[in-house]
Parts: C-alpha cells; structure tokens; sequence
C-alpha cells in the first residue's frame, strides 16, 4: 500500500516512513497539518498534527464508512482542558490524552502506512465520542474571543 501526505501549506510528498512525517508535523504552523491519504484513493486517510507543550493528534479514517478515529493515550478521558485550532475554523478545547507523545504516535503511524488500518493494541476514540468544548467558530466568533482577551481581566 502506497500512501501521499500533503499539508494545508501546500507540501507534499510520498508517505513512506513515520518518524519523517513526525518531524515534518513539528515544524509546520500552528494552523497547519498533514494528511496522508493512499495514492489514487481517498481511503484509508489520517490526519497528523503537532501541538507544541501538548503532543501529536493523530486521526485515521480506514475507509469511506468510518467516522474517524482519535488515537489516546488512555481509554479514559480526562475534561476538555487542552485548546485545539481545527483548520482556522474553530477552537474547541479537548481532552488531554487525545493529545499523545512521539514514540505512540509513531507506533501508531507505522502500523497505518503499512495495512491502512489502526493498531488494535493502541487506544483509539471515536470522534464524536469524547467531551469537547467550543472555545469560538467562525472568523466573527473568533475575532470576538481575541477583543476579550485584549481587555484582560
């Protein structure tokens, strides 16, 4: 199975070896992240980021049914705690352990380049089956949350 990356900042490449694509993720912007999709097919897609002091937020999907998969550091999740930009969309405060180290993330990732499918010995969190909160949406939203913290407390 042949896998492509690609990020929001247009960089692209062949997606052959995790630990690459590991320290590509740390050295995008805050906003930006890379998608690995199989080469000439939609499925199976993962999604990797990087958040800086937090860890990496790995998301696969194996196949057109699937509604994502959040990879953990545990099964049990704490309370959104942790602030997430998705795609300068929106901001929404997650969970701390969908927020994982290095070495998980690249377990994880080797396995998923390898058989496009997540690693069953690793944690993995539907994503609509975790607490979340939503900071701001939108570009108004978001504008409206930057004015509030310009006038401090």
């Amino acid at each position: 199975m042949t896998f492509q990356y690609s990020t929001l900042g247009g960089e692209d490449g062949p997606a052959r070896d995790a630990s690459e694509l590991i320290e590509i993720a740390r050295r995008l912007p805050v906003w930006d992240e890379i998608t690995i999709e199989r080469e000439g097919a939609q499925f199976p897609s993962a999604g990797l980021s990087w958040h800086d002091g937090h860890g990496f937020v790995l998301q696969c999907f194996e196949d057109e049914q699937s509604g994502g998969f959040l990879l953990a550091e545990t099964a049990t999740l704490s309370l959104p705690e942790v602030d997430i930009v998705l795609g300068g969309q929106v901001q929404e405060r997650w969970p701390r352990q969908l927020f994982v180290a290095r070495a998980l993330a690249e377990a994880a990732l080797n396995e998923f380049l390898k058989t496009g499918t997540q690693k069953e010995q690793l944690h993995w969190i539907r994503t609509d089956a975790f607490p979340r909160e939503t900071v701001w949406e939108g570009r108004a939203g978001r504008e409206a949350w930057e004015r509030s913290l310009d006038k401090g407390p």
